[in-house]
Parts: C-alpha cells; structure tokens; sequence
C-alpha cells in the first residue's frame, strides 16, 4: 500500500514537472494569439471565397448593374457581399443579419468574460499584496514583543510575554491567568473578556 502510495506521489510530481510553472502565464497574450490565428484563418477564406466571385461573370454582370443604379461599393466589396449574402436572396440577407448579430453578441460576451477575468485577477492579487503586508506587519509586531489580540472588540496590539496577572496598558485594564490566557476587564462592571492571540 505505501510502495502504492509512493508511486502515485513521483507520478504526479513527474506531471506537475511536465507543465512547468503556471504562475507567470500570459493568458491575455494566448487569447490574442489565437484570436489571430482565428482571424488569418478566416480572411483566408474569406479572400478565397471573394475571388471566385470576381471572377464570375454573372457577378460581374450584377456589378455593373449595381453602379449603374448608384451603388458605391469597390467590386471586391460587392464579391464580399454577394458571397455573404448568398447571392443577395432574401434568405441569404436574412441569414448574414443573423449571423452578424451572432458575432456582435459572441464578441460582447467574450470581451466581458475577459473583463471579468482580468478583475478577478486583480482581486486575487490584490488580496495576495494585502495578505503580505499583514503578514510583514505581524512579523515587525513579534519582533517588538507584540501580537495581534483579538475579541469581540476588534483586535489590538499587546506585548505577548506577560506573566500571569493584572496589567494596565494603553489606558485599559488586562488580566492573564496562570495558563496564559488574557482577558480584557471592562472598568465599570469587572466583567473580563476573553481575548485570543491571532496566528
């Protein structure tokens, strides 16, 4: 069972080996990349699908139509349209809103899915920065001879190497019991409160 056990640990430290560090992960320069891989892919196809248009003489033909009604479309534009709109039938207008409108609300959710990532990123580090300041800070207070108390008064900074007995600090009264326990005694009632050192 163990001769097991120690197995399974050098496998999956072997795979976390494998992977490497994915601490300093650019996800906002993988999410371009493929962004513009998707990109050259489809103008790609797009341009593929634009020349073969130009060269039909049928769109050629609707072309000239076109300009003759006004149209101010470069012939490789109207190819586009021709191509995205299926032969401007009805259908193939209707079908290119769609799709556009599809697009337009892919794109919205993505960007604010990316927003959303970005400032739960923010967040985490955020709380990273603030966990280590606290931690620096306690470290200063342990060198003073200090910790962090807490009760249901909040916390506040008191020397930890009292000895059993009645302490006034900082204007307020304390008590430790012969087990290092240290409690706040209230001056108008005598009722003491327990406080606990922070870890």
């Amino acid at each position: 069972m163990l001769k097991n056990f120690l197995v399974l640990v050098a496998l999956s430290g072997s795979a976390f080996a494998q992977y490497g560090d994915f601490t300093n992960m650019d996800i906002t320069g993988m999410y371009n990349n493929q962004v513009n891989q998707n990109n050259a892919q489809y103008q790609q196809m797009t341009q593929g699908i634009v020349q073969q248009n130009m060269h039909n003489p049928q769109v050629q033909n609707m072309y000239r139509q076109y300009q003759q009604q006004g149209g101010q479309a470069s012939f490789e534009q109207f190819c586009y349209m021709y191509g995205a709109t299926g032969g401007f039938t009805q259908q193939g207008i209707n079908q290119y809103h769609q799709v556009q409108q599809g697009i337009n609300a892919q794109q919205q959710q993505a960007w604010s899915q990316y927003q959303a990532a970005q400032a739960q990123r923010a967040q985490a580090q955020s709380q990273y920065a603030n966990g280590y300041y606290q931690n620096q800070q306690q470290a200063g207070y342990n060198l003073n001879g200090q910790g962090t108390y807490y009760s249901p008064n909040g916390s506040q900074q008191l020397p930890y190497t009292w000895q059993p007995g009645n302490y006034n600090y900082n204007n307020q009264n304390y008590y430790v019991n012969p087990y290092g326990q240290y409690y706040h005694v209230d001056p108008n009632s005598g009722w003491m409160t327990p406080i606990y050192q922070g870890r």
